[in-house]
């Protein structure tokens, strides 16, 4: 095959994802493709009328549609023909493939715009001493001008003119959306929802927190919340869990067992847990379809998971994705970076330029190194004072350096000792009075979220979110703000245990603790 066979059939491949695949031509626009880029002047014409089509028209492009296009505009020669034959019988390249098409076209027009500036530089070089001093100062200038233009037409994408963002804000006021949300609703986390008014497109979330305390768990909910509530592909990359592992977590949280006995078949098959098995296929089925699991590994790095996020937003026929990773610090680089900081650093870097890139939400977990596991692992004081502000953040992450810089949103999930410990013994309290072992009950570590940084954050009455989390089901259940207030010595913390109690009850995730045993919870 000859160079020119090379270049002709990226023209053609290039052009049948533009006829095929109507994403494909705003990816790439947004790449910055022009038509001057191809290689033969048929292909360039070609493209002309396809993108001038694709943005005159609401239905889908095909050869048919086009070709009648080019027959009007009377471009319909023998040349133009066979090429719109090899487009017809060419499948349409995957997302990801357009997307390194685009980098070989750009990289390609870079170099002949290079030639063309080394041309003139050997051309002036050859006046000698016929070019004056003035001359060279006034050519060196124009030299340097293109030079700028190769680099800026190398990194090029569309530019949105702000008349179109205004439309789209004015249409917002007119017609707000239900819930008022900006982002990807998460509901029935409600709370944390008018907190970060939803997971944004465009922003980067960090999630934090000490072993056990349920970072994955979380996310995943997360995860699944998005999918059910939207309808949208979400990727959720693992390096530290099995697909097997993660499937079973989500199912024991609707089935409400242990996902330990579901992956060694120790659930009991009784009439009434093989109803709520039914009842829980059903609700995973609502969101399985959108979510993909993947056990990451050391090729899964950040060019691999955009590849992936392209290729799945154009499988579902849309331009919108979440993407959750598990966990940050071991997303593999091209190149190795031995210092633990230096690498976290381009990583996050990294992370944030993509979900601007992709305009899609990216949240990321991230492990506490050894001081902020000391932090969260200690009880708090009797008063309760020092809980508030003693207390791991996001710079405590592993290898953090400037993390919290890069991202739009930090969350730090922290053990709240005391009211576990007071609700613990409520529940205890309860079984004693029943003559039940308390041993037997269920394990519920209560859990605060803290949102130490949330970018253009609407106002709400509390950064603090509370969780329950139900240990062996792997669940988190949202129980309401925690304020300020509550970290006072004064303050007297046994109605709220009874409010969070009469809440775990009504949701039916805790009964009496007779009614809690028998149910196997």
């Amino acid at each position: 095959m000859t160079p020119m066979d090379a270049r002709y059939e990226l023209d053609v491949a290039i052009l049948a994802g533009l006829v095929g695949d109507r994403h494909l031509v705003t990816l790439a626009l947004n790449e910055g493709f022009a038509p001057e880029m191809l290689e033969s002047p048929v292909a360039q014409r070609l493209s002309k009328v396809v993108l001038e089509l694709a943005m005159a028209r609401a239905a889908p492009l095909d050869e048919l549609a086009v070709r009648h296009e080019v027959q009007e505009r009377g471009l319909l020669t023998p040349e133009m023909e066979r090429f719109l034959q090899a487009v017809r019988l060419t499948r349409p390249p995957s997302a990801s493939q357009m997307a390194g098409y685009l980098d070989v076209l750009k990289a390609r027009e870079s170099r002949r715009r290079l030639e063309a500036v080394q041309r003139r530089i050997q051309d002036f070089l050859r006046q000698g001493e016929r070019a004056g001093s003035r001359d060279l100062v006034r050519f060196v200038g124009e030299v340097v001008g293109d030079l700028f233009e190769i680099q800026k037409r190398r990194l090029r994408q569309r530019l949105v003119p702000v008349g179109d963002v205004l439309g789209d804000l004015i249409e917002k006021v007119q017609n707000p959306s239900a819930g008022g949300l900006l982002g990807y609703s998460i509901s029935p986390f409600d709370r944390l929802n008018r907190v970060l008014s939803g997971l944004r497109p465009g922003f980067y979330y960090g999630l934090a927190g000490a072993p056990r305390r349920g970072k994955t768990n979380l996310a995943l909910q997360m995860a699944s919340y998005v999918a059910r509530n939207h309808r949208i592909p979400v990727l959720f990359y693992s390096w530290e869990q099995t697909v097997k592992v993660l499937a079973a977590r989500l199912l024991a949280k609707e089935l409400l067992v242990s996902p330990a006995d579901i992956l060694a078949g120790t659930v009991d098959r009784s009439p009434a847990t093989l109803a709520k098995l039914r009842r829980a296929e059903e609700e995973v089925y609502r969101f399985a379809p959108y979510l993909y699991l993947v056990e990451a590994g050391r090729r899964d790095t950040l060019d691999r998971i955009k590849a992936h996020a392209y290729n799945v937003m154009q499988e579902h026929d849309t331009d919108q994705i979440l993407i959750c990773l598990d966990y940050l610090q071991k997303i593999p680089l091209d190149e190795p970076i031995a210092d633990d900081k230096a690498r976290t650093d381009l990583i996050s870097s990294q992370l944030a330029e993509l979900s601007l890139e992709l305009r899609a939400p990216i949240l990321a977990i991230s492990p506490l190194d050894k001081e902020g596991c000391r932090l969260d692992e200690r009880p708090a004081e009797d008063d309760g004072e020092s809980e508030l502000y003693e207390r791991p953040t996001m710079h405590h992450s592993v290898g953090s350096g400037d993390l919290e810089y890069d991202l739009d949103v930090a969350m730090v999930l922290v053990k709240d000792w005391k009211a576990t410990r007071d609700l613990r013994e409520y529940l205890e309290s309860k079984a004693r009075q029943e003559g039940l072992d308390p041993e037997e009950l269920p394990k519920i570590d209560i859990i605060n979220l803290f949102i130490d940084k949330n970018r253009d954050a609407p106002e709400v009455e509390s950064n603090i979110v509370q969780f329950a989390f139900f240990i062996t089901l792997n669940k988190y259940v949202e129980l309401g703000f925690k304020h300020e207030k509550e970290y006072r010595g004064d303050f007297r913390g046994f109605s709220k245990v009874v409010e969070i109690y009469g809440q775990l009850k009504e949701a039916g995730l805790l009964h009496s603790p007779r009614e809690a045993l028998a149910a196997g919870t």
